[in-house]
């Protein structure tokens, strides 16, 4: 089943409508798709108001498009692993890394996030991804593989950064890793660019779950 679980939307630093989304999710033959717009710390972050305009033109499209239509977001990873929740019911809830720092924070961030909202969140965004490289601690990427098995946080595969890299992925190899897809679109060009994502987890995730399986 082909999806796309990371779409930005005019609601934080998209350009495409709800509209023209779900139109174009449908041209390429998804069935499940998820706005997941940033959250309250993002300059253009998604507010409490804008969630239910947003959740309305959802459902519209979901009546006219007949696809599947997740209503997410995608939180940063503050400096204490916190995450900006506004008061919503999400269907899915990413966290991921937006800044650069030193590759013991950056580790540090992920990991008290897992720990502190294992609970909460359902995927980790676009892991060691080039435009935030921060270093690599390969002794640090198992604890946070541990740490994905064991808080049941799924693994996102990001067609845009092309996140994780390759030997991450080998890593996870052998583990039943949840995982999820997404295409990280901020416009209406890239939605359901996920051909990579599906193609790395048939070559690195075999006793994977895939996350729509599980959630």
């Amino acid at each position: 089943m082909k999806v796309d679980l990371h779409i930005h939307s005019i609601y934080s630093d998209g350009t495409a409508t709800i509209d023209q989304i779900a139109k174009r999710a449908k041209e390429r033959g998804l069935k499940v798709i998820a706005i997941v717009d940033h959250s309250l710390e993002h300059r253009k972050g998604i507010t409490e108001d804008k969630l239910k305009r947003r959740q309305m033109e959802i459902e519209r499209a979901k009546d006219v498009y007949g696809i599947e239509i997740l209503s997410g977001i995608e939180c940063g990873i503050l400096p204490d692993g916190e995450i900006a929740l506004p008061n919503f019911e999400f269907d899915i809830v990413i966290a991921s890394i937006h800044d650069i720092m030193r590759t013991e924070e950056y580790y540090y961030r992920i990991k008290e996030c897992l720990k502190k909202n294992g609970d909460r969140i359902h995927v980790l965004g676009h892991l060691h991804s080039e435009m935030f490289n921060c270093g690599r601690d390969f002794t640090q990427d198992v604890e946070i593989i541990d740490l994905l098995l064991e808080y049941d946080v799924a693994l996102e595969i990001n067609s845009l950064h092309r996140a994780p890299p390759i030997d991450f992925l080998d890593m996870c190899s052998n583990k039943p890793v949840k995982y999820s897809i997404g295409s990280d679109a901020h416009s209406v060009d890239r939605v359901g660019d996920v051909d990579w994502c599906f193609e790395m987890a048939r070559r690195f995730l075999k006793k994977g779950k895939f996350i729509l399986n599980h959630i």
